[in-house]
């Protein structure tokens, strides 16, 4: 293979804050950790201050800081390196770096963009944090612009002390309001670096596309973007509220835990980080023990700025108008249950644990599963997500409403891995980059063949708004009277609402249980 690099005068852009150096590795450049906003603690972002000179974007900026240190482990990932490829970042509290992969930055040239948005929640995450994620394949094989980015994240960006001050009255929302800012970066920016900047698509997976839901509904961000793509990304409304009062009372605990109270408050933007989680911790500790459950108080702030859920408050008239492709996997909470990764255990265990999970309402759902899923393993029902599910085929039936195309797949595959795994929340991340070298369970020929088809569909819908072209099978849209699913496996197809009445059943039989602490994952 002829290989080649460089990074020089050849290699330098020029943004609207200054000049950038990137790299160029054998067919495309790339351009990492630019600088794109600052800002102070709980504070709204701005633009960064032009600089001189020319800055080196060779590598990723630092991530934002987690609460769990590390926070991976509480899902078994440093185990689990095989499903993900894991890589760890620097943290700083500053931490709003953009990352860019073209073909050529010519300006002349307006490549549709695909702007990535990182999940963990609103906790954590990164735009590094797996190699899945390196953006090289989608651009050079899309002839795309790809972009990726860290913002705040925890108690650095979505919550809420907005009872310490004015400035801070936003303060639940600025994780939001980076990825706004981001936005207007490339919206200004990416002209330079050969994209469009009125083609821009949104993807991202699980919290990740809770972002992107919220983007949806955020003012400020219309017409930064033009098409959205969710991977497990979407659920149902119940949560924590979004008028900020868990926050206000961690908030208001935290401060007085720290010694310092409103008239000091500002002493509080001072703390370092590591001293602030530690007392957010201790905090949230002092109040289960005075049975306050607060869910953490960490989460975005329906207010002006920020419409709110559409589950909730209903579809901003922007989000009415977007097209979208949303869809899921599975198994999404099998990694929780690694005990029943291998489909070895016995047709009696398998009758035992779904009747531990569905009860008396067990033969019912046998019956649906199957004929949803004719020959299907069991053990793939006691592990049927509905959840991702659910809440994907809700949002896309209230779109429905609405003119702007819709897409649904579900992905179903099952890996090589301890016997069977079925697609695991984050089972997509290497299939739609065209990233299968970095995970070790998706070097296998199928799983390969499997991302070529999902990897092309990404790239199509991100160029035209429709996922069909090349290796994709046939996808129709998601309409009011064909609710069509594509099927992403070893064979791919599209099914019309196959799975509802299934979907539907095992809410209803798993909720109380979910409710009262019963957790099968």
């Amino acid at each position: 293979m002829n290989r080649r690099f460089y990074c020089d005068d050849r290699t330098v852009v020029e943004t609207a804050a200054g000049k950038v150096r990137g790299c160029f590795l054998n067919d495309h450049y790339y351009f990492r950790g630019i600088p794109y906003a600052e800002a102070k603690r709980w504070q709204m972002p701005e633009p960064v201050e032009h600089w001189d000179g020319v800055l080196d974007a060779v590598t990723y900026g630092p991530v934002a800081p987690t609460i769990q240190k590390p926070d991976v482990t509480s899902m078994n990932a440093l185990s689990q390196q095989p499903l993900f490829g894991y890589r760890f970042w620097p943290e700083d509290e500053k931490c709003q770096y953009i990352n860019v992969w073209t073909q050529k930055p010519d300006p002349s040239r307006k490549r549709p963009v695909m702007v990535w948005i990182h999940g963990g929640g609103v906790h954590t995450g990164s735009s590094v944090e797996q190699m899945s994620y390196d953006g090289a394949n989608l651009c050079r094989d899309g002839d795309l612009v790809v972009v990726s980015m860290n913002h705040r994240l925890n108690i650095l960006g979505y919550f809420d002390v907005s009872d310490f001050g004015e400035e801070y009255a936003n303060s639940a929302n600025v994780g939001q309001a980076d990825l706004v800012e981001a936005l207007r970066w490339v919206k200004k920016n990416i002209v330079q670096f050969g994209g469009d900047p009125d083609n821009v698509t949104l993807f991202g997976q699980s919290g990740g596309g809770s972002k992107i839901l919220s983007l949806m509904q955020t003012p400020s961000a219309d017409g930064l973007f033009h098409r959205v793509i969710f991977q497990s990304g979407l659920r149902d409304a119940a949560g924590r509220p979004e008028d900020g009062s868990d926050g206000r009372l961690v908030a208001s605990a935290l401060v007085e835990k720290l010694g310092y109270s409103k008239e000091t408050f500002d002493k509080v933007t001072e703390v370092p980080f590591e001293k602030l989680r530690e007392a957010y911790l201790e905090t949230l500790d002092d109040l289960a023990a005075k049975g306050v459950r607060t869910g953490g108080g960490i989460g975005g702030k329906r207010n002006d700025w920020y419409l709110g859920n559409p589950q909730l408050s209903g579809l901003s008239e922007h989000a009415k108008t977007i097209p979208v492709l949303a869809g899921s996997v599975a198994a999404e909470s099998v990694l929780y249950a690694p005990e029943f990764y291998p489909y070895t255990v016995s047709q009696e265990k398998r009758l035992e644990l779904l009747e531990e999970l569905f009860g008396d309402k067990k033969d019912e759902l046998i019956a649906l599963y199957e004929k949803a899923y004719p020959g299907g393993d069991l053990m793939d029902l006691y592990n049927y997500d509905w959840i991702m599910r659910q809440g994907t085929l809700d949002f896309l039936d209230t779109k429905t409403d609405y003119d702007a195309p819709l897409y649904c797949y579900l992905m179903t595959y099952r890996f090589a891995y301890f016997g069977g795994m079925p697609s695991f929340h984050g089972a997509c991340l290497p299939m739609v980059f065209g990233n299968t070298e970095y995970v070790d369970v998706c070097n296998e020929p199928d799983a390969v063949a499997l991302s070529q088809k999902m990897h092309q569909a990404w790239m199509n819908f991100a160029t035209c708004g429709d996922p069909n072209g090349g290796d994709v099978p046939e996808w129709k849209p998601y309409t009011k009277d064909y609710k069509g699913t594509m099927i992403f496996d070893r064979q791919c197809g599209m099914k019309d609402n196959f799975d509802r009445e299934l979907v539907d059943k095992i809410r209803e039989a798993t909720e109380f249980k979910f409710k009262n602490g019963f957790r099968r994952q």
